[in-house]
């Protein structure tokens, strides 16, 4: 085992704990995404500082500052999914930033010990593995076992021998070096979009391939939307680790609409729902205002769902259902409140 490793706990049920199949079920996320997602927050979560028994230090332990973007991005999802999970987490396992039941499921045990929770300090362990071992030679039993020290669980004790013995037993090369391995690519940073930027070729490109429906001149106009709409953007949702991804994202999202250049047959004018700014309007005309840092599209949602227009709400779902499996089960639980299939049951 690598030395100066930290760790942390997972228990027995947690697969199985019924508080992550609702946190899936009101998020309308995959229980798999939802476990995924928690162990990023316990593996954020456990690398704060943890307070002393004397209190000379600050608790941070058990909270959580990772951005719904960095999980998103490390999980290969949207940041809506991320968020609509987190919302779903609040009150479960979740209390704000912190998880419920650290101090419980993530005891630390610190050199110097706690009297109130029984923790040995290191000195401790290591005296009693002495006295086991005496009692061992006096004996005449020489177990393997006996020589262990007893571990804390969030970093190995004896992690300089295992240093020394990884260092010795790694390989020399030609100049007499030793041939460690190379040190790992630190992920890459989340950035504002670039004020001079332009949509490349190759994702227009893909545009058009996506959706065939569009125009190269509709493409231009969707792509000045995207740059409008994040350049206008502030905070931390307005970094993106993946700027590809994010218009890739964007333009599977767009609504079906009169597309721009397409001649005199093209679909009718494009409804309030199917432009940012007549979303924006409806949204104004029902009082139903975007928030502060608010996703454009879940926005749109929020508006479509206020104006309670059964027909466009059946168009937004099918939409989402064309998406994926997971999009088609958070569309539908937003706008009818259940997954699908629930209604005809409960009908």
């Amino acid at each position: 085992m690598a030395a100066g490793i930290d760790w942390l706990r997972l228990w027995h049920d947690m697969p199985n704990d019924p508080k992550f199949r609702t946190v899936a079920r009101i998020s309308g996320q995959e229980i798999s995404r939802v476990l995924a997602m928690y162990v990023h927050l316990l593996v954020d979560a456990s690398q704060g500082v943890t307070q002393c028994h004397d209190e000379s230090r600050t608790v941070t332990r058990g909270v959580t500052d990772v951005t719904d973007e960095d999980i998103a991005s490390a999980l290969d999802v949207s940041e809506d999914v991320i968020r609509s999970i987190r919302e779903a987490m609040q009150g479960r396992v979740l209390d704000g930033n912190k998880l419920t039941g650290w101090d419980r499921r993530q005891p630390k045990r610190e050199d110097a010990g706690n009297p109130e929770t029984g923790a040995k300090s290191a000195a401790e362990r290591k005296r009693e593995q002495r006295e086991r071992e005496r009692l061992a030679r006096e004996n005449g039993e020489h177990h393997d076992e006996s020589r262990g020290v007893t571990q804390s669980h969030d970093r190995e004790e004896e992690s300089r021998e295992e240093e020394n013995t990884s260092t010795q037993a790694l390989p020399k090369n030609k100049g007499g070096s030793d041939a460690a391995s190379p040190a790992p690519r630190s992920p890459s940073k989340a950035s504002r979009l670039p004020l001079d930027w332009v949509l490349p070729k190759p994702l227009g490109d893909w545009a058009l391939q996506e959706r065939p429906d569009w125009t190269a001149e509709h493409v231009r106009k969707v792509a000045e939307q995207f740059r409008d709409h994040w350049h206008a953007q502030g905070g931390a949702n307005a970094r993106k680790v993946d700027w590809s991804a994010a218009w890739r994202t964007w333009v599977r999202r767009e609504p079906a609409g009169r597309v721009a250049g397409a001649g005199a047959s093209a679909a009718p004018a494009a409804g309030w729902h199917e432009t940012p700014e007549g979303v924006s309007a409806k949204g104004a005309e029902l009082g139903v205002h975007q928030r502060e840092g608010e996703n454009r599209f879940v926005y749109r949602w929020r508006v479509l769902k206020a104006a309670g227009d059964a027909a466009l709400i059946e168009k937004e779902v099918s939409a989402a259902a064309r998406m994926n499996i997971a999009e088609h089960e958070r569309a539908h639980q937003f706008f009818y409140g259940c997954l699908p299939g629930q209604m005809s049951r409960a009908a």
